[in-house]
This record gives structure tokens, C-alpha cells and sequence, in this order.
């Protein structure tokens, strides 16, 4: 789900460079920082306006992430042996 968001901000910021480029006079002045574009209060009424079940299921997806990126994962077995490989062959003298 993130991958296909990842690429449409790539694709659609690489695009409107792409613009900026052929038209350098035209491009709209960036703010100087990210809140001034989506100030606090709007964030806030937007978290208010969800339902508390919505609000509880971001949170704790946000959380699984977060908790993910820094838990150490173990690291991967390069062990390929089988079951019947760990069995040493039977040495000695056979059944008579």
C-alpha cells in the first residue's frame, strides 16, 4: 500500500519539475516551512472529525509501524540443510 503512494509523490514531483523547468516564471512561491502549508489547526479539526474507532485503528497502525522500524529483526538463516541432512548416517556393524 505505501509503495504505490511512494511512487505517484515521486512520479507526480518529478512531473512537476519536469514543468518548472520549461517555465521557470511561473512556478508558485514554496512555503518557507511544511506547517504553513497545512497549519495546526486544520490537523486538528481533521483528527476531530474522525470517528473514535478510525482514530484508534491509525493510531495503532502508525504505532505497529514505528514499532517495527525499531525492533532489531533477526537476521535471516542461511541454514539449507533438511531435517534428514542433520542425521548423521548410522555408522557401524548392520543388523544380522
Amino acid at each position: 500500500m505505501l509503495f504505490p503512494l511512494r511512487a505517484a509523490v515521486v512520479i507526480g514531483g518529478l512531473s512537476y519539475l519536469a514543468l518548472l523547468k520549461d517555465r521557470p516564471d511561473d512556478a508558485p512561491a514554496l512555503p518557507a516551512s511544511p506547517m504553513q502549508v497545512l497549519p495546526a489547526q486544520t490537523l486538528t479539526a481533521a483528527w476531530d472529525a474522525m470517528s473514535p474507532e478510525v482514530r484508534d485503528r491509525i493510531a495503532r497502525e502508525g504505532m505497529d509501524v514505528f514499532a517495527r522500524h525499531l525492533a532489531p529483526q533477526p537476521a535471516a538463516s542461511a541454514d539449507t540443510l533438511d531435517e534428514a541432512d542433520r542425521r548423521p548416517a548410522w555408522r557401524g556393524v548392520g543388523a544380522r
